[in-house]
């Protein structure tokens, strides 16, 4: 069992009073728990669980005390005394913590944590990234952040980024003008009401995976006449719809030269699309590009 103690404060003239509307409250605390259990899961898979508990809160802007309290598989338990600086194994809840929320400077550097690195990033793309011993440097034009790798897989985590714009989303709210992280004695993290905009999702775009064109035999499972409209098809396997972009093929049926029966199949020229979504998933496309010839279903007999 590993834990790790913090404190999330609200404040603005919304909140002087030590009050907060749940309204506004559910929501912030909801997206960092999540965002907790996903950075989690990146870090550690399924080798520890972790929960985000609440305790008392403090009078005075409005101050939410909080624990991260992790437990491990029995396996895993055994190796934490072992571990060192977690790489290449568990990140305990303290430095699971750490990951997310440290803030600081060293000399003239920008030193931090998840939350700091997307701060400081300001919605930029890094020039470049490389790593010298256990430190990752971020750099834009003169300027570098020091950080970790993990942090930096978390910056590149989909689901931690929502959950980060969901979480700062409060500042929208007229009244709450800065929320903040503070851990013991450590720098405190802020983020303003000015910042909140930084932690937009980037415009992510679809991974290509494949874009050929190649010959195919297609047999018609159904057909649409309609412009713009899919026809059905088979390959032989699952049926599945393209877009028939053969014009002259399609005014040949216009004009009646062209019918079908059951069982017709079309040799065709075929261009495939393949992607990755933003959430992994994999989709394809299909246009027929050119019907090079239109084959009878009906077997027919060769008598020589």
């Amino acid at each position: 069992m590993s834990d790790s103690n913090f404190s999330l404060i609200f404040n603005g003239p919304a909140v002087d009073n030590g009050e907060i509307d749940v309204k506004d409250l559910a929501p912030a605390l909801m997206a960092l728990g999540e965002l907790i259990q996903a950075a989690n899961a990146e870090i550690n898979g399924e080798r520890a669980r972790i929960a985000v508990k609440l305790r008392a809160t403090k009078k005075g802007s409005f101050e939410v005390d909080m624990t991260l309290v992790q437990s491990f598989q029995e396996q895993a338990t055994l190796l934490i005394d072992s571990l060192s600086g977690h790489k290449d194994g568990l990140a305990a809840a303290k430095d699971l913590a750490e990951i997310i929320f440290n803030v600081g400077a060293a000399g003239a550097a920008s030193v931090g944590g998840f939350f700091a690195l997307i701060k400081w990033l300001r919605n930029k793309k890094p020039d470049r990234v490389e790593t010298k011993g256990g430190d990752t440097y971020i750099h834009i034009g003169d300027t570098h952040f020091v950080t970790n790798a993990h942090a930096v897989a978390l910056a590149e985590n989909l689901e931690v980024r929502e959950q980060a714009k969901n979480f700062v989303a409060v500042l929208s709210k007229e009244g709450i003008d800065e929320i903040a992280t503070r851990r013991g004695q450590k720098e405190k993290l802020t983020i303003k009401k000015s910042e909140a905009h930084y932690f937009d999702l980037p415009q992510i775009e679809e991974e290509t995976l494949e874009d050929v064109e190649r010959e195919m035999f297609l047999q018609i499972d159904s057909l649409s006449f309609k412009e713009g409209n899919k026809w059905r098809m088979t390959d032989g396997g699952e049926p599945f719809y393209d877009v028939l972009e053969d014009v002259d093929f399609l005014n040949r049926i216009a004009k009646g030269e062209v019918s079908f029966s059951k069982n017709d199949y079309l040799h065709c020229l075929v261009h495939e699309y393949q992607t990755r979504t933003v959430k992994g998933q994999l989709r394809k496309e299909r246009k027929i590009i050119r019907v090079i010839e239109h084959k009878l279903g009906t077997k027919q007999l060769k008598l020589l």
